[in-house]
């Protein structure tokens, strides 16, 4: 009857044993082993560094190399006798994980005062076989601070025969007072060239093929830590014949670069049908919303690096083709994209219909990209490209405030035209009598105009979607001016979407004919007997402002509509001649 072989897995069977095969920590490791050759000893070691880098091993190690039996003939020929040997009693008790004088606790399992007070006790023991009593306190910012505190003095004189190494990933919960007794060293991630060479050598004893494409993509993925990408390599094997690029892909739920860069390039060209295609295209049951996210924004970051001429970090094989594609597109484009993304990034993290709201989101980039949108070089840090800016101030009369800073436009003849015809739209809706329809069209961006379609976008403040059904239910009023200048079929398409700007200061807001004494059972309501008549309900009409009795407007339930208005435009309440 064969008996049962244990099989370990791979971030198990290829932990470091010695110094020398230690990854990617170099400097660490010299001091350690420049601690060994002159006996110098802290009574504190505290390693801090991300997960999987090797804190633990190297803890181990160097436990290992304290009681080792050549330790004395490694201070003396450090070049010819490596510590820890592995042959040695003490060695063999640590490989085996019995060694009486290696103590290794969990702390995230044991954070009491309790737990610490076992160690203090235990520490006035002498070493059974080693020079050295030595406790590693693991994930230590998990200790509490009432067993810190009681750590406190034994740390800073502890018995000549112990050594504690503290070992955490957040050297930042590590209380100060118990920080400032220790002997820190910083494990920084695996470079990526020195973790391919390991996931290579790896490969190549354990007999696993593999592509470079594929172990790049996972030493990409895992963010220096050897020990992720150990297991994560495991888990493509398991998965596949062998680590490429696509087992890798499959694994993790991911797409290719190249599909992200389709979708943007859809976007880019405002074309929402092949958008869809490609999103149909990607098996969105196989793939991970949040990766394409992620790696979207990434893409959005790289386009505006190449727009800037500075190369990216990311895409590095794809910038030629990028630089093709933002070509024509303006450098304010891609922040504006970029700026729709991280605006809706909690709401996206939060839904449990991911893929749903990504393909609305894309849907919204595809169609928030205008004529201003383009751009005629590539642009560079220095001096890009600038596009319009298609905003306009206006005075009282509906002209134009100029911009003393006012950078230089780039626009066609037909845009132009169109942009002429807006400002005479804002110059015409100002005589309206109707001032806050007035200021909400002073406030707002001419974004395009669709001749064929008769189309008319304009962006509105964010805060003024709250006003949408008043620009509805007073539509006749200035619909007859947008129709005069963009024709009779003109479709009017406000989008709530831009940037709120700072209320600036106004003239008093008049109420005609406020009652001494709101009853209050009314709920004053627009045209109701006894509130706020409906002519001139709002704001005021240049040179006809009259500054009647202050009014006292601080009960927020009796004048909800004043509030709002007082919220977002700044000024006071006055009844017209004090009449009643």
């Amino acid at each position: 009857m064969s008996s049962a072989t244990t099989h370990l897995n791979l971030a198990r069977k290829w932990r470091s044993q010695q110094f020398d095969q230690i990854i990617g920590q170099d400097l660490c490791v010299r001091m350690l082993k420049n601690s060994l050759y002159l006996h110098h000893f802290f009574p504190v070691y505290l390693f801090s560094g991300q997960r999987g880098c090797g804190k633990t091993t190297t803890a181990r190690v160097f436990a290992s190399a304290i009681n080792c039996a050549q330790f004395e003939a490694f201070q003396k020929e450090p070049k010819k006798h490596l510590i820890p040997c592995l042959q040695c009693d003490s060695c063999k008790a640590m490989l085996a994980g019995k060694h009486p004088d290696f103590i290794e606790m969990d702390a995230a399992s044991h954070t009491g005062v309790d737990n610490v007070r076992q160690i203090i006790d235990a520490s006035s023991l002498m070493p059974l076989i080693g020079r050295k009593k030595i406790y590693l306190i693991d994930e230590a910012h998990m200790l509490s601070k009432a067993a810190f505190n009681a750590f406190l003095k034994i740390l800073e004189e502890p018995p000549a025969s112990v050594l504690f190494i503290l070992a955490t990933t957040d050297p930042d919960k590590i209380i100060d007072t118990v920080r400032s007794r220790c002997f820190q060293l910083f494990f920084k991630p695996i470079d990526a060239p020195i973790l391919l060479n390991h996931l290579t050598h790896v490969c190549d004893k354990e007999n696993i093929g593999y592509e470079k494409e594929g172990l790049e993509l996972i030493i990409k993925e895992t963010e220096g830590s050897a020990r992720d990408a150990l297991n994560m390599l495991e888990s493509v094997r398991f998965s596949a014949g062998s680590i490429g690029k696509q087992a890798v892909l499959r694994v993790l739920g991911h797409v290719e670069d190249e599909r992200i860069i389709a979708l943007l390039a859809c976007i880019m060209q405002n074309d929402s049908a092949k958008l869809l295609q490609t999103l149909q295209y990607i098996d969105q049951s196989q793939s991970a919303a949040p990766y394409i996210w992620r790696t979207f924004l990434q893409l959005l970051r790289a386009c505006i690096w190449i727009k800037h001429g500075v190369m990216p970090d990311m895409f590095t094989q794809h910038v030629e083709v990028l630089k093709k594609m933002i070509l024509k597109v303006h450098w304010k484009t891609l922040h504006r994209y970029l700026d729709l993304c991280y605006r809706n990034e909690q709401v996206f993290l939060k839904t449990t219909h991911q893929h749903a709201f990504l393909e609305i989101i894309l849907l919204q980039l595809c169609g928030s990209r205008g004529s201003n949108d383009t751009d005629s070089g590539s642009g560079s840090s220095s001096s890009p490209s600038l596009s319009p800016s298609l905003t306009r101030e206006v005075d009282e009369e509906g002209d134009e405030i100029e911009q003393d800073d006012e950078e230089e436009e780039i626009i066609d003849e037909e845009t132009a035209n169109f942009i002429q015809k807006w400002m005479l739209c804002l110059r015409e809706v100002a005589t309206l009598d109707d001032p806050l329809v007035t200021s909400i069209f002073k406030q707002s961006t001419f974004r395009q105009f669709d001749a064929t379609t008769n189309l008319l976008e304009v962006e509105f403040c964010k805060k003024f979607v709250f006003f949408q059904d008043w620009l509805d239910n007073t539509q006749k009023v200035w619909m007859s001016v947008l129709q005069k200048r963009f024709g009779d079929k003109v479709v009017f398409k406000p989008q709530f979407t831009g940037k709120d700007v700072e209320p600036t200061k106004t003239a008093p807001i008049v109420l005609e004919k406020v009652p001494e004494r709101l009853p209050v059972q009314q709920n004053n309501s627009y045209g109701q007997k006894g509130g706020y008549t409906k002519k001139r309900s709002y704001g005021y009409t240049k040179n006809r402002i009259s500054h009647g009795r202050l009014l006292d407007v601080s009960q927020k339930e009796q004048w909800p509509k004043t509030h709002m208005l007082l919220h977002y435009f700044s000024g006071t309440v006055h009844a017209v001649n004090n009449e009643v």
